[in-house]
């Protein structure tokens, strides 16, 4: 439980000042120029809070040809995972040892629910203490998506009940009671873009060195979620489609949480429009 408090705590407030380290490279280049937290991209209550989830449940009814090709794309890959999960598992069971199994064990901290709960304590006790709505808004959009990704994944949990691999391998429409998406990794994956996106994204003006820690904890995000998902496998506890598609619910419902909190997306591009007044009418530029 140390290693979870831990493990939560750092991502809060170790990723939550990644901002004031692009902000001192700047100021080093600068010394005049103060620069304060950046802005949250959208209010801090509960109205935007509704926005999210509708923009997240009704997304799929505003995808353009595109849009629905990807979708097909992403389910289409996890549907034909299922022709080789026999022979997944089979792979996964046969190459583990002790050592192994201890590093997929201490991964799979990441898919523990306490773990994004801490981590968003952790950036909300950040932005408190550097008054930054950034690092706040980074809290609410953790708690978001853990919740969304958590219910789609109970969902479709009821709808195909599929059994765990050390108990069989039915697989029954509306059975209830099934794992057709692992839990684990959806909590694990929902970590990725509220962090990512928010903290860890490479721009411009940042120096080599916030460039290279920037990546290596994206990747390193990527990478332990990725862990995540083969201790669930090591485990029998899931098959290979089953993390697959928790992996890909919480990295696509933390997306869209970031998305709507941006101002949507269009056509796969993101949509902001601003109204300049004007003598006599307005002005709106998207």
């Amino acid at each position: 439980m140390i290693v979870v408090l831990s493990l939560g705590f750092g991502f809060g407030a170790t990723v939550a000042r990644a901002e004031d380290t692009v902000a001192s490279a700047e100021r080093d280049e600068a010394p005049s120029a103060h620069a304060a937290p950046p802005p949250a991209d959208a209010p801090l209550g509960w109205k935007q809070i509704g926005h999210d989830a509708r923009y997240v449940f009704t997304r799929p009814a505003q995808l353009d040809t595109a849009g629905w090709v990807r979708l097909g794309a992403g389910v289409g890959t996890g549907a034909a995972l299922y022709l080789v999960r026999d022979e997944a598992r089979d792979f996964v069971q046969e190459h583990g040892d002790d050592h192994w199994d201890q590093l997929l064990d201490d991964a799979r901290l990441m898919g523990r629910l306490a773990t994004p709960l801490l981590a968003a304590g952790g950036f909300w006790l950040g932005g408190v203490a550097r008054d930054s709505d950034h690092a706040k808004e980074t809290s609410l959009v953790l708690l978001e998506t853990v919740t969304y990704a958590s219910f789609i994944a109970g969902v479709t949990n009821q709808v195909i009940a599929t059994e765990r691999p050390r108990d069989g391998d039915d697989i029954k429409l509306f059975g209830g009671n099934g794992h057709a998406v692992s839990l684990d990794v959806t909590i694990a994956a929902s970590m990725l873009a509220p962090i990512i996106d928010r903290h860890l994204t490479v721009r411009d003006s940042d120096g080599g060195a916030v460039r290279f820690w920037k990546r290596f904890g994206a990747w390193g995000m990527y990478g332990t979620a990725g862990l995540t998902a083969l201790q669930r496998m090591n485990e029998d506890a899931h098959w290979l489609p089953d993390v697959y598609f928790g992996y890909l619910n919480g990295l696509c419902v933390g997306r869209m949480v970031v998305d709507s909190r941006r101002g949507g997306r269009v056509d796969g591009r993101p949509r902001k429009v601003t109204m300049t007044p004007l003598p006599g009418g307005v002005r709106l530029v998207f």
